[in-house]
This record gives C-alpha cells, sequence and structure tokens, in this order.
C-alpha cells in the first residue's frame, strides 16, 4: 500500500494491508440464454416433445441428486421463509451463528442447505395454433419464482462460510461466494502465523508479509478449480442409480462483484476518529465527476453515470461515490481502523476482463484506485487533532500508587483560582509548598488539605512536579502551558464570545472599535460561517 497518505500518518498507524474482501462469480451456460439453443438442448438430450412437462424433468432429477448427497452427507435442509426470511444478509448471518461459530477445523466441510423462492429468467412454453400448422408449443422467455438452494460450508483453500447458489431450473444460472479474509485466515493457520481478528478484519499480525502472499497465492485458476469441486459435487441430475452432467451442461464462470479493501489500523483510536471526521467535511470536493474519474483513472466524457453521498454503514458514517456501477467507500470501522474499499460491479467499465482468471487483475486495480482515493485524503490538516493528551485532562487517571484521581474541574471558582496562582511568576523561581498557595487562596479552600487534593490532580497528570531533594513544587512546561491556555479560553475566548452573540448590537456604543473588538467581530464571523457549513444552524 504505497500513498502519501500511508507516508503522512506513518507515526500513527500500526498495521496496513490490502486484500479481497466480498467476491461473487455467476456461473452461466450462454447458449441456453434464449430460447432456440434450450430448443437445441433437448433435442440433443432425446427430448423430442417440447412442453413445460419436459423441462420440469431436468429440475426433478436436479432437486433428486441434492436431496441425495444431503442425506449421504447428513447436513440439514431449511426452508429459507420457515427459519428467518430475512434478506441483506440474513442468510449469511444465520448460518455462522449456527454452524460456522465453533468451527475452527481445516479441509472441506458442508454446513447446511437453505432454499427459497426467487424471481429469475427463465423460460416457459405455450401452445399456440397456426392455420398452416395447427396446435404447436413455443417457447419464450420470462420471469418467475424459481427454487433457488444455498449449500453453505468451509472450503480448504477459501475458509468459510462460503456458498454455492444453483438454481433448480433452466438455465440453471449459479452464483458462487466466498470471503477474502477468509482465505487469508485459512493460509495464516496452515502457516502457523499469530493474528488478531475483529469484525472482519485484521487488527494485528507477528508477519504482515504472510498476508501479501496469502492474497498473492489467491489467484483466478486457484479459485475456479475449488468452484469446479462444488459443482461436480452438487451440478448433477439423478438417472435412478447414478448421477451426471451432461456436457451441454457446462458453466462458464465470470466475475460478478469483487471488493478490494485496504485497511489501515491505526495507533490511537481518538486520532483514527478525529482524522474520519476531518475527511468527513471534505467528501463533497472529491465527489465531483472529475475527481471520480481520476481516482478510477477514467477519462469522463457526457453521459458519465457518477455520484457521491454521505450514508451509514455498520452504524458508521461512510463516504461512497458510483462510477459507472462502481464504486469506491471510506469508512471508520470499530473506531481504530479506517478501510477503503473499492467494489468492482462492472470490470469492463474500468479495462478489465469478466472471466475468474483475471480475479488478481481486479485486485491490482482495486488497490490503485484505494492508493489514488487515499490520496485525495492525504492533505486534511491534522495539526489540531489530539492523541491521547487531551484524555489525561478530561477523564480519570490513575497515579503510580494505582488510586484513580479524578479530572481537575474548571467550572469550580477554586480550580480556576488555583490555576491564576500557579501561573505567577514567583513559583517557577523560587517554587511553592501548600503552606504559600493558602495564605493567597484562603478566600477558596479552608485549609491546606483541600489545596493538596485539587494538586494531587495536577500532579497525576504532570502539571507539578517535585524538586530534586526538596519539598519544593514547580509548574511544568507542559503544566504552565495547559493552565495559561485554560484561563485564557474562558477570559478572552469563551466569555467575550458568549457575550457578544448574547447582547444586542444595539448596545454596543463605541464608534471606533478597538482592534481586540475588530477581532472578535471577525472570530464570531468565522463561528457562525463554520457552524453553517457543518448544517448546526440553517443559513439566513
Amino acid at each position: 500500500m504505497k500513498n502519501s497518505f500511508v507516508q503522512q500518518f506513518s507515526q500513527n498507524i500500526k498495521f496496513k494491508y490490502s486484500c479481497f474482501d466480498r467476491v461473487v462469480l455467476r456461473g452461466y451456460i450462454r447458449w441456453l440464454f434464449f430460447p432456440g439453443g434450450v430448443v437445441k438442448f433437448l433435442r440433443a438430450m432425446g427430448f423430442r416433445k417440447l412442453s413445460n412437462g419436459v423441462m420440469r424433468i431436468l429440475t426433478d432429477q436436479l432437486n433428486a441428486h441434492i436431496l441425495k448427497v444431503a442425506e449421504a452427507k447428513e447436513i440439514p435442509i431449511h426452508w429459507w421463509p420457515s427459519v428467518d426470511g430475512g434478506k441483506d444478509g440474513a442468510k449469511q448471518k444465520f448460518v455462522q451463528e449456527k454452524y460456522a461459530r465453533h468451527d475452527a477445523g481445516r479441509g472441506d466441510r458442508l454446513y447446511c442447505i437453505l432454499t427459497d423462492k426467487e424471481p429469475v429468467r427463465t423460460f416457459a412454453c405455450r401452445e399456440l395454433i397456426s392455420p398452416n400448422v395447427g396446435k404447436y408449443e413455443k417457447l419464450y422467455d420470462c420471469r418467475k419464482p424459481v427454487k433457488q438452494y444455498y449449500i453453505y460450508f468451509h472450503d480448504q483453500l477459501l475458509g468459510g462460510p462460503c456458498y454455492l447458489k444453483i438454481s433448480s431450473y433452466l438455465p440453471f444460472q449459479c452464483e458462487f461466494y466466498f470471503n477474502g479474509h477468509n482465505a487469508i485466515q485459512v493460509q495464516l493457520d496452515k502457516q502457523g502465523v499469530h493474528y488478531r481478528r475483529h469484525d472482519n478484519a485484521f487488527v494485528d499480525v507477528d508477519d504482515p508479509e504472510a498476508i501479501r502472499k496469502a492474497v498473492e497465492s489467491l489467484h483466478g485458476r486457484a479459485v475456479l478449480n475449488r468452484v469446479t469441486y462444488w459443482m461436480n459435487l452438487f451440478f448433477k441430475f439423478d438417472k435412478g442409480k447414478y448421477s451426471t452432467c451432461s456436457k451441454y451442461l457446462q458453466h462458464e464462470w465470470y466475475l460478478s462483484q469483487v471488493e478490494i479493501s485496504s485497511n489501515i489500523v491505526f495507533r490511537s483510536a481518538r486520532f483514527c476518529t478525529s482524522l474520519f471526521e476531518r475527511i468527513l467535511d471534505k467528501f463533497q470536493r472529491l465527489g465531483l465527476p472529475e475527481s471520480i474519474t481520476q481516482i478510477f483513472s477514467r477519462r469522463p466524457h457526457r453521459g458519465t453515470q457518477s455520484k457521491t453521498f454521505w450514508r451509514l454503514y455498520d452504524n458508521n458514517a461512510c463516504i461512497k461515490h458510483w462510477f459507472r456501477g462502481n464504486s469506491i467507500k471510506q469508512y471508520n470501522k470499530t473506531g481504530f481502523f479506517i478501510r477503503t474499499e473499492t467494489t468492482i460491479n462492472h470490470p469492463k467499465s474500468l479495462g478489465l476482463q469478466k472471466p475468474v482468471l483475471f480475479l488478481q487483475a481486479c485486485l491490482w486495480k482495486g488497490v490503485e484506485c484505494n492508493n489514488r482515493f487515499l490520496d485525495c485524503c492525504a492533505d486534511v490538516d491534522v495539526s489540531s487533532i489530539a492523541d491521547q493528551e487531551p484524555d489525561i485532562f478530561t477523564k480519570p487517571v490513575t497515579d503510580p500508587a494505582g488510586h484513580r484521581v479524578s479530572a481537575p474541574d474548571f467550572r469550580k471558582d477554586r480550580q480556576t483560582a488555583l490555576a491564576k496562582e500557579l501561573l505567577k511568576p514567583k513559583y517557577h523561581v523560587y517554587g511553592f509548598r501548600t503552606a504559600d498557595l493558602h495564605k493567597n487562596l484562603s478566600g477558596h479552600f479552608r485549609n491546606p488539605a483541600q489545596i493538596r487534593y485539587e494538586m494531587n490532580k495536577l500532579k497525576a497528570r504532570g502539571v507539578l512536579k517535585k524538586r530534586d531533594n526538596q519539598s519544593f513544587y514547580v509548574v511544568t512546561q507542559k503544566g504552565f502551558s495547559w493552565l495559561w491556555l485554560q484561563i485564557c479560553s474562558g477570559n478572552f475566548f469563551n466569555n467575550p464570545m458568549i457575550s457578544r452573540i448574547i447582547k444586542n448590537d444595539a448596545l454596543r456604543l463605541a464608534a471606533q472599535p478597538s482592534q481586540i473588538e475588530e477581532a472578535y467581530d471577525s472570530i464570531h464571523l468565522g463561528l457562525s460561517k463554520l457552524t453553517q457549513q457543518l448544517a448546526i444552524i440553517p443559513q439566513a
């Protein structure tokens, strides 16, 4: 993964890799997709009469064979509407929860078969009458519900759960699905490489080079061999004593959907979240058609279908761009993980070929698109992004003795008074003791013990420290900057700006405002524009 985004944030990045994610293949018997080809096929199979019953014979034989294999392998068959009936990945979730969750073995293993009816393009016969030939059957294409088999299994190369989808009626469309992360996990387990996986992502691995090699080994020929193995097992037609498949019913497999993800794991969840918020602010500029075509390395032309939108993906904000049916999206996954993912639905529109043998070409293309997208994100201003530092002042911490220390609360007057007192120059020259502070803060603290309580909050965060071999305290450089920021933000920013926003303009009596007042006006105008851009308040 080579791009300016990775180079810019290399110190904040813990781990990165690119791989396949979701891969969907479609199998077709091309010459059966038009009525003339179906008629020739039925005649070649020995059927002289064309009817719906003749085509139903093949369906019955296919159903019988799949049932025979299920009984022999002792795998359950579920009618999906009676089990769950959900959509949008519900089948995958059902199999994962019930069958694959506790499966940690290797090799080929069948989980279950889910059956459902789905509307697909198929054929039907209709009886017509002609004055010349009399009654005859005419084959026409149509769309109607057909029984579908979703066969779920663990593959020795691709992991699991994968599925093989078989349509039980002419023209017998098929579909094959696997997840690239599962395939990589299989290779890492074989090599004994230790890794940590969370929510379909690797968040750590002992040998990052092993992931790269596993991805490169997942080429089209290897995948096609596994698809052929499962097809030879299930796509046959029962003949009573044996099952077979005609040479006329050989599928050709093509790429239907290929997702290529580039994954960046950050050391700090706070930094990752803040960084992605900055990227969200500029996504509209990335979404212009000319920018999209550059990301996909295609020349723009009239009628190019491209769009950009913001949506929720897995309950997280997601930037998504579409170009000619293909897409690229970016989202913050699990809080410390940014994923950039190219989805190729139409390979030809990107200059690619559709046969499965060109699977690796899709990987290279997807990684290139991800890198160009990340290059566009590299100019995000991160100078004001805090990493772990602010947490120590806003959240409880643990001191060296293991005690929980609460955060300083500047809503209290005594905490503000203590901060102002510690900023006095005399304390930086000679240091101070608790008794010294109590002399000037007796109006806010009843006794030195209360001062020590508030000082402990500052000591635990590195604001105060003791001088070597002395009982005097001093304010550290970090502590001085932080205390000064707290006082200044209240006295010279928060309070004046709140007053300027709330008070009526008519109360401003100065005919010639000072430079300070003009500066406050500029800040007020800038904040107004910022809130409008962020859609916090509507524009007037």
